[in-house]
């Protein structure tokens, strides 16, 4: 049966207005796909826009939902108790579903794929252009399956396109199992990694981006084959047998984007600088594997700058991102000493010098993180809740001091996320921010490849990768790796990139890091006399109790999906 291919996208046609015998322009037929690899990058730039690389960047989301998945995982929580990141955290999901904000179905897309990759496998152009964009039909598939094993295990494995009128049983697919689809989704990778350019593209799949992707999914297969029990089904298990194989794969994979010379680490003589100026820079930036664009001039810009912004520089929203005590604890200072060094001051009476509390620390956390008297756009950053005593001690960069900071800076948790802030854009209009979103860099691969040589014994190995990160910020060498620190630097490295909840998930360590957990926010107090602070931890989040239940390390597929296809099976516990 022939088919004909809506495209949702801008293409170039030309046709005088007043022939009412015009065919529909939004609809292409198969036949003239397969001449024509223009057409088949259309429809492939349509599935890329369709894929959802942004967590919660779904068209009936507002831009704030896209915090959730660092809410869930206890980053950081959020302004407001009505946002839906901060109900999120303290949803528990049930027979019906899990909440919205987690959720992810992505078979329209699929079978997108799934019809190109049929189109292209009759296509009569140029041979090595089809295998490319088979490739990246493929590449994109794996990304989709990918991102909802992470959250409901084995998922039905649609890999041809089905006709609407094809039988029940061919419609109705069944799980496969947790193993099977992650095997699907490094297969996917693997021809990628075969027919996918060698050069460092920006924003389109790669030979590299595909490297990058496997050494994720490799890695996330192995810890829960590793650190996860078995199920009699293999729905929402992995032999753990397999976990060595599946570790050598990630750690090989990191390794090929390493060592390919392609997407170095960005590095400069400001640390601090240079780790910020990733995150907003993006496009030109040697690590950046593969991201998102986002385009003022083409209509394609989202909000982050609109809710991150702290009061006193914001042109909306604001101050919305606070950072937890226990998040700032994971942030070493400069010589290696523990990030909670001077955490015993924070007894609301010992005055000391915030240039040795906070401006020692790790210069990834000063990229990071927006804390008190931070020098931003040329003025300070005010979180005090209040001043004492008297005095006129200005601040850090030199401006007259407030009584108190502005009220949405203080009144949570005493630090705002920085991370992707342009710092040249000055009161940027709400949701006209253009800046990339990172969907794959070398820093993380580094980790990876850090974790699979530290968990099949090539502890030296394990221990380069670790410090070459550190050394790329100025931070001291680790004489020994454990996995504990591996973790606490992944942390550090990708904190607020929508890797942590993820990661708590397959290491198997949510229920300890989150179930009911108490977190604290930190209270600012300034001394006018000398520009002294002390500070105090505080109870403010929304969401003290936070759950995590056994049964919550896999999402319900929920009634609906049920009662759409019989076959599926419901995972433990809903």
């Amino acid at each position: 049966m022939k088919k004909l291919f809506y495209l949702s996208i801008s293409l170039i046609f030309v046709f005088g207005c007043a022939d009412l015998d015009l065919q529909p322009t939004d609809m292409i037929s198969e036949d003239a796909v397969k001449k024509d690899p223009k057409l088949v990058e259309a429809f492939l730039t349509k599935i890329y826009a369709n894929a959802v690389f942004e967590p919660n960047e779904v068209s009936s989301m507002k831009g704030q939902e896209r915090l959730t998945d660092a809410v869930v995982g206890a980053e950081y929580t959020l302004m407001a108790p009505w946002q839906n990141g901060v109900k999120a955290s303290y949803h528990i999901p049930t027979s019906s579903g899990a909440h919205n904000n987690l959720n992810r179905w992505h078979y329209g897309n699929i079978r997108s794929c799934n019809e190109i990759i049929e189109i292209l496998n009759n296509a009569t152009f140029d041979a090595a252009t089809v295998k490319q964009q088979i490739a990246e039909a493929k590449f994109l598939r794996a990304w989709m399956y990918l991102d909802m094993a992470k959250r409901y295990g084995g998922m039905p494995l649609e890999l041809t396109a089905k006709s609407v009128d094809s039988g029940t049983d061919e419609l109705m697919i069944p799980r496969s199992t947790l193993k099977a689809t992650y095997d699907q989704i490094i297969s996917d990778l693997d021809a990628g990694i075969a027919d996918l350019p060698g050069s460092a593209l920006y924003g389109k799949a790669s030979k590299w981006a595909a490297f990058a992707l496997k050494s994720r999914a490799a890695l996330y297969a192995a810890r829960i084959a590793k650190y996860h029990p078995q199920s009699a089904d293999g729905l929402t298990s992995i032999p753990s047998g397999s976990a060595g194989g599946y570790y050598a794969s990630a750690l090989a994979s990191a390794n090929a984007v390493i060592d390919g010379g392609k997407h170095a680490l960005h590095t400069g003589s400001n640390k601090e600088t240079t780790f910020g100026e990733i995150f907003y820079k993006v496009k030109g930036i040697s690590e950046i594997i593969f991201s998102e664009e986002y385009n003022l001039g083409l209509g394609k810009t989202h909000a982050w700058s609109g809710y991150a912004l702290p009061d006193g520089f914001k042109a909306g929203w604001g101050s919305n991102m606070h950072m937890y005590v226990a998040s700032d604890v994971r942030f070493e200072y400069q010589d290696g000493s523990p990030g909670d060094t001077h955490h015993a001051k924070f007894n609301n009476k010992t005055f000391f010098d915030i240039e040795e509390v906070i401006y020692k620390k790790d210069p990834r956390y000063l990229a990071t993180l927006f804390t008190p008297e931070d020098i931003f756009q040329g003025r300070e950053v005010w979180f005090h809740d209040n001043s004492v005593g008297s005095g006129n001690k200005l601040g850090r960069a030199g401006n007259v001091v407030p009584k108190r900071a502005p009220g949405r800076n203080r009144n949570r948790g005493g630090r705002l996320l920085q991370k992707r802030l342009h710092p040249d854009v000055e009161f940027p209009a709400f949701g006209t921010d253009d800046v990339d979103y990172i969907v794959l860099r070398t820093g993380e691969m580094y980790l990876n490849a850090s974790e699979a040589a530290f968990e099949t014994g090539k502890m030296n190995q394990a221990k380069a990768r670790l410090n070459a990160l550190r050394a790329r910020v100025g931070m001291p060498a680790k004489t020994t790796v454990t996995l504990d620190l591996i973790k606490n630097e992944r942390f550090v490295e990708l904190y607020a990139e929508n890797h942590r909840y993820w990661d708590l998930r397959t290491w198997r360590d949510a229920e300890a890091e989150l179930h009911l957990v108490t977190k604290y926010g930190t209270k600012w107090y300034r001394r006018k006399s000398d520009g002294m602070y002390k500070a105090k931890k505080w109870k403010w989040n929304f969401s003290q109790n936070t759950p995590f239940l056994p049964k919550m390390y896999w999402l319900p597929y929920g009634t609906n999906k049920l009662a759409q296809n019989p076959n599926l099976v419901e995972n433990p516990g809903y």
